[in-house]
Parts: C-alpha cells; structure tokens; sequence
C-alpha cells in the first residue's frame, strides 16, 4: 500500500489510470468506483489527484486504485461537518446542508428531469423565478390568480370558457343586457 498521483487516465474500456508513486509509474491499472454491480457509478480520476495504490501479495501488476485522497493543491469543497459537498470542474455544486435540510444545487446550465409516468412536486409554496413554458395541457384544480407584469396577460389562439360565469371588470359577459337599444346608427347604453 502506497500513495501516489494519477499521471494518465483512460477512459475507454475497461477504464484504467496510470499512478506515479515512489519514482515509478505503474502500468494501467483499475480504480475503485462507489459501486460496480446492477447499480453503477461512473467518476473518474483526474491527473494529479492523491489516492492509494493497494497491491495484493505486493504485486502492483494486480495494484487497485483507492480515490479520492485530500490534498493542499486539491483540499475538500468544504470544512462543514453539516454538508455533504460535490463540486464539479465547471464551477457546477451540489450541497446539502443536514443541519438546515437545504440542497442547493448550483453553476449548471441545463436541468433534465425525465419520468416515464409521472413528477409530483409536493411542497406548500414554489416560486419559479424566469420564463415558465408548458409544452403539454396545463391543468389546475384549485383556482387560478395572478397579475400583469411588464409583459402584461395575453392569451392567443382559440379560448373556450365553460360551467361558470365569465367575468371581466365586474361584468359577468355571458348573462349581461344592453339597455336604450334603437335601430340605426344609434349605439346602445353599457352593459348592465
């Protein structure tokens, strides 16, 4: 057992890396993943980075790589016995903060979240800060409010409005009468 630095790393397959330790360089060797079963993990090594050459019997032709040893040039993204921290190349972080029961996720440009059946969100209050486009049927069930900001409210195409009153600045449109209704050129009084 010895430490060392990744000197190369090849991701093909099977995936290998290559670990200066005590003046030598070690022949293509594996790395130990968090799991390698039905449930697979894929975070591979990064020249430079600290880990633990194990050799069975002494024999670094059979030598595992242990990930993942801390160093000055390569610290921890954080010294909080509260968070679990992944900081990605990118700037891209994801915490979790145990104490406070925050996950913060953060620096990545796009999200994908695919579901073959359904996605429940399930949380008293949720605030979308941006644009929000829905490409399928948009439904609620428990009433709709809003107000106009800088792009006002517009809605285009057709409109369909049925089962209750339609009501526009007090005026309910489908049972309202016009009063003072004369043939000609004449307009009728408001609606009532």
């Amino acid at each position: 057992m010895r430490l060392g630095t990744i000197a190369e790393v090849d991701t093909g397959s099977p995936p290998r890396v290559r670990v200066k330790a005590g003046g030598m360089t070690t022949d293509w060797l594996p790395w130990l993943e968090r799991r390698a079963g039905a449930t697979r993990t894929w975070n591979p090594p990064t020249v430079g980075e600290q880990v633990v050459l194990l050799c069975p019997s002494g024999e670094l032709r059979n030598g595992v790589i242990l990930t993942g040893v801390p160093t000055d040039a390569k610290d921890v993204p954080s010294h909080s016995a509260d968070e679990t921290v992944t900081h990605y190349p990118d700037g891209a972080v994801t915490r979790y903060n145990h104490a406070a029961g925050a996950l913060f996720v953060g620096g990545v440009k796009t999200v994908v979240l695919e579901a073959a059946t359904s996605v429940l969100v399930k949380c008293p209050s949720t605030t979308f800060d941006g644009d929000v486009t829905v490409k399928g049927l948009f439904s609620y069930q428990n009433g709709i409010a809003g107000q106009g900001g800088a792009n006002g409210n517009t809605i285009k195409g057709d409109f369909t409005h049925q089962d209750g009153a339609l009501s526009s600045n007090g005026v309910v449109l489908d049972s309202h009468d016009h009063g003072g209704v004369q043939r000609g050129g004449e307009r009728t009084d408001g609606p009532q």
